[in-house]
């Protein structure tokens, strides 16, 4: 038997339709929230669905209370610390975060800081022992992260430029409301970007030592919608959003109950180095790290890419190759890399994410990682 045991955790209620915010307060009325504060992006101020709905949610609750948040790239701890000052916990009694993953990642930690008072760093990695948090509702305007059904909050320490976060079993959202009409309003990078981590998250996971049964299912699914949502080409169709909602949880979900690889290693790693989305800077390797696996004697992606509609590694790879073109992924050369830069950064990345290589499928060390950097100065 492939697992003698297997744990898979599964925790939050979660709706998925097309124009379910106009009925919201449908959706939420059994929680018993009566001073709920939402945590919105300040980008859904020019969103035309969101001012349609807006005047619903304004009137869910009488002590309702909006904070629009105005964030570029990942949240800090200091900026929750900042948060905790400024607002007034003591009067809330539910958080709905409504954006992206950034303001979701805020949500879960306000939600936890609610409950269990402390300073943010305090609480960095993993923390256990603490009190229930806050009733979270996460309402994604963006999708692919998976962030919105995850108990990972995502932290830049500022003082130490690492990415860390408060990474708490208590964090899974209470509810998760998945309406597709509120994310398109969102950037064409911003969602090329998030379907990418997605096809990460699925791929990673599927490959990943600590995978079981369970996790690849979820994996397996996930991808198929993530590449149907981006091999399709119309990002643009409501109804493709559909397949990329379904994709961003059951990755995350697969994610959550396995373990990441190289890919997400190097995501993280660039990410934090030159200020690259971390959707994109997975996409940027991903092809490539599965191309390594592949020549190296991986041979069980047969599985993953099964209702891609490829006939084997080969041609999806050479789809694959498309797929990145046409959507204008960068590479390393995009941002003052040359070829003569690989030898050290292979040394870096190596010494850095020894967990995320040790994920892999099969043994990924320095020249594993110099073989998928010099990729990114061909063609």
């Amino acid at each position: 038997m492939e697992n003698s045991k297997i744990s898979f955790r599964l925790r939050s209620d979660i709706l998925i339709e097309q124009g379910l915010l106009k009925n919201f307060k449908e959706h939420v009325n059994g929680l018993g929230v009566n001073s709920p504060l939402f945590l919105c992006d300040k980008n859904l101020e020019t969103s035309e669905y969101f001012g349609a709905i807006k005047s619903q949610l304004q009137s869910f609750a009488e002590g309702s209370e909006f904070k629009f948040l105005e964030l570029k790239g990942e949240p800090s701890y200091e900026l929750l610390s900042d948060l905790l000052c400024e607002l007034d916990m003591s009067s809330i009694d539910c958080i709905v975060s409504i954006g992206g993953g950034s303001t979701m990642d805020i949500g879960k930690g306000l939600a936890l800081l609610a409950t269990n008072p402390a300073e943010p760093k305090t609480l960095k990695g993993f923390p256990v022992g603490l009190n229930s948090p806050l009733p979270h509702i996460t309402v994604p305007s963006v999708l692919g992260s998976g962030a919105e059904a995850s108990f990972n909050a995502v932290f830049i320490d500022e003082a130490e430029g690492r990415k860390l976060g408060i990474n708490s079993l208590n964090n899974f959202p209470t509810l998760v409301l998945v309406d597709p009409l509120l994310t398109m309003s969102a950037p064409k990078s911003v969602v090329i970007s998030s379907a990418l981590d997605c096809m990460v998250h699925c791929v990673d996971s599927f490959g990943s030592k600590k995978s079981t049964p369970i996790s690849k299912m979820f994996s397996i699914e996930g991808f198929k919608n993530a590449w149907n949502f981006l091999a399709m080409g119309d990002l643009d169709e409501p109804e493709a959003r559909m397949f990329l909602a379904q994709a961003s949880i059951l990755g995350i979900y697969a994610l959550m109950n396995s373990g990441d690889g190289p890919t997400n290693g190097f995501a993280y790693y660039f990410g934090v180095q030159d200020n690259i989305p971390h959707g994109m800077a997975g996409g940027m390797f991903l092809k490539d790290v599965m191309e390594w696996n592949f020549i190296n004697g991986y041979d069980s992606y047969d599985k993953l890419i099964s209702d891609t509609h490829n006939l084997d590694m080969t041609h999806f790879l050479s789809d694959f190759s498309k797929v990145l073109k046409a959507f204008s992924v960068p590479k390393l050369s995009d941002y003052g890399y040359v070829n003569t830069d690989i030898e050290e950064l292979s040394s870096k990345v190596a010494l850095s994410l020894t967990g995320s290589f040790s994920g892999n499928p099969i043994p990924f060390n320095q020249d594993s990682a110099k073989w998928v950097l010099s990729q990114q100065f061909k063609g």
